[in-house]
């Protein structure tokens, strides 16, 4: 079973969706494959991120709801290292734990990862997606409102999800702003947040652009590829005062 990986935050613009994407393709440059899942109904961006799902005719939802096999709704690049499945349009009522983790179930079995895109917040269907996952990656930017945000979100994660497992992610990290006293320092975050750091990502123009077929930084990428080693159990020095986390 490939180990599930809830990509969340505690609010919107966090930069989650991108970051999910980028730890991917992180995840498959060390040769690991993976799944990733749109779990935001109404709402997808994987498809364009990923440049999957032109041909798309199912979503998870139909393969909860039998409208058609698992395989069926299961997109993937030609080589078949990375899949994607799409939500559901916004006004659908959402499966339970039980069946939506049948679905990954029927699905994940050609992947090591399996990454859950979660919707912003607390509510509606994230803590359905806590229950399904074993890990979780919560996405903030170093300011005080995303952080407090991401503490709140804590507190659900470790309810369901062993705490050695629930990992922060900063986005939009700038060594500069920390220098001016701007952002939090990543230090500050933790103990704010009450999660261990898992990295930093630097502040990159072309992540917004990512869509647009845009390519992220040198930097940004080898920040991804770190990360993606500490989720294989690497031991990974962080190197804050560089912007190396």
């Amino acid at each position: 079973m490939a180990k599930r990986i809830l990509i969340c935050s505690g609010k919107g613009g966090a930069g989650k969706s991108t970051a999910a994407v980028c730890l991917a393709h992180a995840l498959l440059a060390r040769g690991q494959r993976v799944l990733l899942i749109d779990c935001d109904a109404g709402l997808r961006t994987l498809d364009l991120l990923t440049g999957l799902g032109a041909e798309a005719v199912y979503t998870w939802l139909d393969a909860a709801e039998s409208v058609c096999a698992p395989s069926d709704a299961l997109l993937k690049t030609e080589d078949g290292r990375l899949g994607l499945l799409l939500p559901p349009p916004a006004d659908a009522a959402l499966p339970d734990e039980t069946a939506f983790s049948a679905v990954l179930g029927a699905v994940e079995g050609d992947f090591d990862f399996c990454l859950l895109d979660a919707p912003a917040g607390l509510a509606g269907f994230v803590p359905t997606l806590c229950c399904v996952s074993n890990a979780a990656v919560a996405v903030a930017t170093p300011d005080a409102v995303c952080v407090r945000a991401a503490s709140a979100l804590g507190a659900l994660l470790f309810a369901h999800i062993p705490e050695q497992e629930v990992r922060l992610l900063l986005n939009r990290f700038d060594y500069f702003q920390l220098r001016a006293h701007e952002c939090l320092s990543p230090d500050s975050a933790v103990t704010q947040s009450g999660m261990r750091l898992i990295g930093a990502i630097p502040d990159d123009p072309h992540l917004r652009r990512l869509a647009e077929g845009d390519r992220p930084l040198a930097s940004t990428r080898a920040a991804f590829a770190r990360v993606a080693a500490r989720l294989l159990g690497e031991d990974v020095e962080f190197k804050v005062k560089k912007v190396r986390c």
